[in-house]
């Protein structure tokens, strides 16, 4: 088996379909679902609304545990805050030589950035 989709709640699926298009540069895999945004390519992330009942559970707004790669994790803040994306401080590197970046999406959802290591070609 493999991953084939991660589900996003949100409590605005327009604007958290545009952050993730436009801030995270995921694609929008099909526009003719009215109830749900599919981006990115496999694994994908699928958006959808929050009913009542997630929203009681309190399942949106939490850390994802969604990490997307760039190739910057130190300059990347200042990128953000340039498009208002809150950030968590700045990105410390982690003992196994990467660099991770916690921002707020849309809905108070914080997902990460990642910098892997550079490995020798």
């Amino acid at each position: 088996m493999q991953l084939s989709t991660v589900r996003v709640l949100v409590h605005d699926l327009p604007a958290a379909a545009r952050f993730y298009e436009d801030i995270a540069g995921l694609a929008r895999i099909d526009n003719s679902f009215p109830d749900f945004a599919m981006l990115g390519d496999r694994p994908g992330i699928r958006l959808e609304p929050a009913g009542d009942a997630a929203q009681d559970q309190d399942l949106v707004g939490p850390f994802t545990g969604l990490s997307l790669a760039t190739h910057n994790a130190v300059t990347l803040p200042a990128e953000l805050a340039r498009k208002s994306v809150p950030t968590h401080g700045r990105p410390p590197r982690q003992a196994w030589c990467g660099t991770l970046l916690h921002a707020d999406a849309p809905s108070g959802n914080t997902i990460t950035f990642v910098e892997l290591p550079q490995t020798a070609d």
